[in-house]
Parts: structure tokens; C-alpha cells; sequence
């Protein structure tokens, strides 16, 4: 009878634990996190990576400005907010000609009146004009 005693009291604790455990917080952002109002307030306002930046070095938190804009993203859940890349690509719309094809189009079209160039193939490269053309 102890026994089963026992076993319940401890089944009781373990749940007890259970119940009050709390996850440690991520090491990923540890300076961080406890500050996290403090950024969004600063971001919300207006206040660029920089200014943060300084901000928190004046409270001896030294983290980079990628840093603070990985942490706003991941932290407000903002795709606005997501660091955006360098390359970005410029498409510009061709304009319609009469036929409704895009110009592009019909200069790649191979056109039955044309025969392709004989001779060496393209070297890839730099064009570089031909002297005797000129």
C-alpha cells in the first residue's frame, strides 16, 4: 500500500513539473530578447538599424545591424521587415507592335528569309569589332 502511495505522490510531482516548466530562452537572440519592446517601439517610430545599433551599445549590447534586422524579422513575424537582396532584377515590358507579339519575340523568331551566318561559330567573350569591317 506504501508503495502505490509513493508512486502517486511522485506522478503528482512530476506533473507539478510539468505544469511550471517554462523553455529556456533561445541563445540565438539572448542580448536581445530582453530588450525586444524597446527595438519594435524604435522600428515602429522610425528609427533606422544604426540608431539601434548605438542605442544598444550605450546599454553594452554590441550587436551588427544584420543582427538587429534578423531579430525584427523573426521576432514581429513582418515579411516587410525580411532583409531584402542586393540583386534586383529590372524587367522592363516590351512594347506590343501591331501583331500583338512582343518585339523580343520576333527578333528571336527565326525568319524563313534569313540564313544563319557560315563560318567560325561565336567565341564567348567580349565583342571585339573586326578591323576589315570597319
Amino acid at each position: 500500500m506504501s508503495q502505490s502511495v509513493d508512486i502517486a505522490a511522485r506522478t503528482q510531482r512530476f506533473r507539478d513539473a510539468v505544469r511550471a516548466f517554462t523553455p529556456p530562452p533561445p541563445m540565438r537572440y539572448a542580448k536581445l530578447m530582453p530588450l525586444k519592446d524597446g527595438i519594435i517601439e524604435l522600428r515602429e517610430k522610425g528609427a533606422s538599424l544604426r540608431l539601434i545599433r548605438e542605442l544598444l551599445a550605450t546599454v553594452d549590447v554590441s550587436v551588427s545591424i544584420d543582427t538587429i534586422a534578423r531579430f525584427l524579422a523573426e521576432v514581429s513575424g513582418d515579411p516587410a521587415s525580411t532583409r531584402r537582396s542586393r540583386r534586383t532584377r529590372h524587367h522592363r515590358a516590351a512594347p506590343a507592335t501591331a501583331t500583338g507579339a512582343s518585339a523580343p519575340a520576333q527578333a528571336l523568331a527565326p525568319s524563313p528569309d534569313i540564313e544563319p551566318p557560315v563560318g567560325r561559330p561565336r567565341i564567348r567573350g567580349p565583342r571585339i569589332a573586326d578591323p576589315h569591317n570597319l
